[in-house]
């Protein structure tokens, strides 16, 4: 356990984030360090496209088996112990039950691991969240190639420490699987999930001013306020960023972003879009030693034109202390590799 000044002090390495705990005023614990993965999802009211979403969470459940501890029942605000229960028939059974022609309902589903399965207040080192908004929203878009759904994920750092491989092999499984239309997978915030996200940020926040290789988890809240874009736009790029064929296309296609990354950003296909990876390794970019990250600002650079900029009032950080604005403080995080 430490606070930001305590694990400042001590930071040397991403190697020293791994079993590292960060508490807030009160000594109680907040945040922790792992890889973020955040995927973006249209049509999300189609039940083929909530098949897509149950089967990532069947694969996360799978992959992370003797780890996950809980899941989010549909009954009540409880969750409830996934040992001996088929958590992946009971999540595809609701999702079947929403009858289709009505299409007004949305569709969640959640898994959690907590060390020694105990349920507590603490950051979530295993989580994955989906949710599908339903058809009516479509309605709300300002352009129906936009989100109307999202998954999020954490995975361990040690998970794939020294084979960042993996993390590209699994991203590219998913892709395939999902069929996202953007996302993003690197070095993020782990937080307590379940419980509500804006009394934490005055611990967070730090962390992501001085850390620009962070990504923020930031539930639906993207998403909600991306909603009237009018082209297809993204949210922002971590060392794996994917987008779709369609948003590839608005920037010259896959061959011209290649060519204009050059060999340090190598570009994967998959059906549908593609990845592209921002250097060898994933970087935390510490802010305070001059690290710019330039792999990372190259991806961001030739992508810029598609990333969503246009908040109103609020942004992506609520509950920020009152001498920072939520949306100026929005832009500056979404532009740090400008």
């Amino acid at each position: 356990m430490a606070t930001y000044d305590e694990a400042m002090a001590a930071f040397r390495t991403v190697d020293d984030l791994v079993h590292l705990t960060i508490v807030d005023q009160r000594g109680n614990p907040k945040l922790q360090f792992g890889y973020v993965l955040k995927l973006y999802f249209k049509r999300a009211y189609d039940n083929e496209v909530r098949e897509r979403l149950i089967a990532l969470v069947e694969d996360y459940g799978k992959l992370f088996a003797d780890s996950i501890t809980h899941y989010m029942p549909y009954e009540g605000n409880r969750l409830r112990p996934t040992k001996g229960f088929d958590y992946i028939a009971y999540i595809r059974d609701h999702m079947l039950s929403i009858p289709p022609d009505e299409r007004v309902e949305g569709f969640d589903a959640e898994l959690y691991g907590f060390p020694n399965a105990i349920d507590k207040d603490e950051p979530t080192p295993y989580h994955i969240g989906v949710v599908a908004s339903p058809a009516v929203d479509e309605m709300k878009l300002g352009n129906k190639n936009n989100a109307l759904g999202r998954l999020e994920a954490y995975f361990p750092i040690n998970w794939a420490q020294g084979n960042y491989h993996k993390l590209l092999e699994l991203l590219q499984r998913w892709a395939e699987i999902g069929q996202p239309i953007h996302g993003t997978l690197g070095f993020g915030l782990v937080m307590e999930e379940g419980g509500p996200r804006g009394p934490d940020m005055s611990t967070a926040f730090p962390f992501l001013k001085r850390f620009i290789g962070l990504d923020y988890p930031d539930r639906s809240l993207w998403k909600v306020r991306s909603g009237d874009a009018e082209t297809p736009v993204i949210r922002s790029i971590n060392w794996l960023t994917l987008i779709d064929d369609m948003r590839a296309d608005i920037i010259g296609g896959a061959d011209k972003i290649r060519e204009e990354l050059g060999p340090t950003c190598p570009v994967y296909s998959f059906n549908g879009g593609i990845i592209i990876q921002a250097g060898p390794k994933p970087e935390i970019g510490d802010f305070n030693q001059g690290e710019r990250l330039d792999d990372y600002r190259a991806v961001a650079r030739v992508l810029k034109p598609l990333r969503f900029e246009a908040f109103k009032r609020l942004g992506l950080f609520r509950d920020l202390p009152s001498k920072f604005d939520d949306r100026d403080e929005t832009l500056k995080w979404l532009r740090r590799f400008d």
